[in-house]
């Protein structure tokens, strides 16, 4: 009991980090050099690539569960530059039935009640500006916000600076590595926001069968510089498969690790079973996992 009521504790034993104040001034001066680079190569209009992957489950009878998944995809290259919007938005909701019986045991009416509850809700909205700066070196900013209620996260907005390198670039195969600084607010379920600045170290790996076929695989690592045991790690595979000229099917595994996970309020029971009255804090599972297949629309 002691250990829940310990961790429940971890909060208020956070102190304030220097880095706070510093990261601002670099993503100032970073966005400053990015605007001024912009400006000089004024880039020509340009189609922006555009598609949508939905997912949508329905079941009923006994049982009656919907899940509903919506991604976007943005993209725009022109000159040495490029520019992404991405967007994501997951909901699943459980029916739940209820039924009883009134009347006699001969005679009675069956009386069936529905209460529904949400049981995964999931967004995010995400952007980065891209710039060639040599020709193995990328300059890169960007922000994400995400929202992850059952995994205790009500509010993520995230800033990074960093730089990239292309290690290979072919029709068929990239791969790529990126290093940034990173500045967060944070904000878990019945708590308050806290800011916090960190560092990310991103792979990504693509392979392109056909024009249309491909797998692909990222992985970002994300760590807190105040406190380094508050890591995550993102990872998500892929694998499309054309259907037609405009549409493929995609098939996508991503594994949340989150090493210092929100914490979650319980009632507490004494040994014999009765309520005690009180709730202890506890740790929500480290470990999210999402398997989704969903259809692309290319624009």
């Amino acid at each position: 009991m002691n250990k829940l009521l310990g961790a429940g504790q971890r909060h208020v034993r956070r102190s304030r980090s220097s880095f706070g104040s510093l990261i601002p001034a670099v993503f100032l001066v970073f966005t400053l050099a990015v605007t001024g680079a912009w400006a000089q190569d004024r880039p020509p209009a340009e189609k922006w690539k555009i598609s949508a992957e939905l997912s949508y489950v329905l079941t009923g009878g006994n049982t009656s569960i919907s899940t509903f998944s919506l991604g976007t995809d943005f993209s725009k290259k022109w000159d040495k530059n490029a520019l992404t919007f991405k967007t994501f938005a997951l909901r699943s909701n459980n029916t739940v039935k209820t039924r009883t019986a009134v009347g006699t045991e001969t005679d009675f009416d069956v009386i069936e009640e529905k209460v529904g509850q949400l049981v995964a809700e999931n967004y995010l909205l995400s952007g980065q500006y891209e710039r060639r700066l040599v020709k193995k070196l990328l300059g890169q900013a960007g922000f994400s916000w995400d929202r992850n209620r059952f995994a205790g996260i009500a509010s993520r907005f995230m800033l990074t600076a960093g730089v990239g390198c292309p290690w290979v670039e072919t029709k068929k195969t990239i791969l790529k590595t990126e290093a940034a600084l990173t500045y967060t607010l944070r904000r878990f379920m019945r708590d308050e926001t806290r800011s916090f600045a960190g560092f990310r170290l991103l792979a990504f790996f693509e392979r392109k069968f056909n024009e249309k076929a491909s797998f692909s695989s990222q992985i970002v690592f994300d760590d807190n510089l105040r406190r380094t045991v508050d890591w995550r790690l993102d990872w998500t595979n892929s694998l499309s498969a054309p259907i037609s000229k405009r549409l493929s099917l995609k098939t996508s595994l991503r594994a949340l690790y989150s090493n210092y996970p929100a914490l979650q309020s319980i009632p507490l029971y004494d040994p014999a079973g009765i309520p005690a009255g009180l709730n202890v804090l506890v740790p929500l599972k480290k470990l999210d996992v999402f398997f989704t297949n969903s259809i692309v629309i290319n624009f």
